[in-house]
């Protein structure tokens, strides 16, 4: 019984969203991240450290809604050599935030994120730099805009145990700090 009105509030909340006058898009972007992660390699008699990462991403964020977005993303990393994440998020216009929960792939882990616009797109523009982009054929809305990012990871214990492993790099948690420019 659960289960079908589960399956009747998603079917209903499909199509509230099906009748708004919406159009989904997507915008592409890159991101460079530096970061911290506590390691425990408890194979070497537990020993705990911190150490430093960074990594350099390109990625996509595609809005469902008016407010709802997925947000996945695919670079080179250090120490991982490589990593991608996905996940789900809300952003508030008014606000220029947005929030996202999700899972990084590689190496695993779950984490949430919170995004802050810069002000460069919501301050006021000068003429000069108007003319300039009537000169080029653009408009306000082709400046190049771009987010501070912060998050928080969890790391994933290997099954059945509460070590962390090879699945996350022997990271128990990580903390990062980057930023995003987005394409026109």
């Amino acid at each position: 019984m659960k289960s079908r009105l589960l399956l009747i509030a998603l079917l209903a909340s499909c199509s509230v969203f099906g009748q708004q006058d919406f159009k989904s898009y997507s915008q592409t972007y890159v991101e460079s991240n530096f970061g911290v992660a506590y390691i425990n390699l408890y194979y070497l008699n537990d020993i705990n450290f911190l150490f430093p990462g960074c990594s350099f991403l390109i990625g996509n964020r595609k809005f469902l809604s008016q407010e709802i977005f997925i947000d996945s993303q695919i670079g080179l990393a250090f120490p991982s050599i490589g990593t991608a994440k996905i996940g789900i998020g809300k952003y508030n216009f008014n606000k220029g935030r947005a929030s996202i929960i999700g899972i990084r792939i590689w190496p695993t882990h779950i984490y949430i994120q919170q995004n802050y616009l810069t002000d460069r797109c919501s301050r006021k523009v000068s003429e000069s730099k108007l003319t300039r982009l009537q000169r080029r054929g653009k408009t306000r809305e082709n400046l190049l805009c771009g987010e501070w990012t912060f998050s928080l990871e969890v790391g994933v214990p290997e099954e059945g145990t509460d070590r962390y492993g090879m699945l996350s790099l022997a990271s128990v948690t990580m903390a990062t700090i980057g930023y995003r420019i987005y394409f026109d």
